[in-house]
């Protein structure tokens, strides 16, 4: 699989999340950048067999990752994404009182 088809059927899943409604995406070549409120992710190629995904807070890197570039990836780089597009409210509501 090539990064553009991973890249692809993340977008896919990030647009279908109902937690990341209002969420806007960028395209820049193969690269993209998702963008929810103040957080934004950039998700891009790193060598020819990983996902680099960087977590940003404003103007500012907050945690990047790579992981490998694979279907078996996609659904913990969406949950990536969505924890930190939204700022881990949702999962913080979720915890018991």
């Amino acid at each position: 699989m090539t990064f553009p088809e991973l890249r692809a059927l993340i977008d896919e899943q990030i647009e279908a999340e109902p937690r990341l409604h209002g969420s806007r995406r960028e395209l820049s070549g193969e690269n993209c950048v998702w963008t929810l409120g103040r957080e934004s992710i950039m998700i891009s190629a790193s060598g020819s067999t990983g996902v680099l995904v960087e977590l940003m807070s404003g103007d500012r890197l907050v945690r990047s990752k790579i992981f490998a570039l694979s279907p078996m990836m996609v659904a913990r780089i969406v949950t990536t994404a969505a924890e930190h597009l939204t700022a881990y409210a949702f999962h913080r509501t979720q915890l018991p009182h």
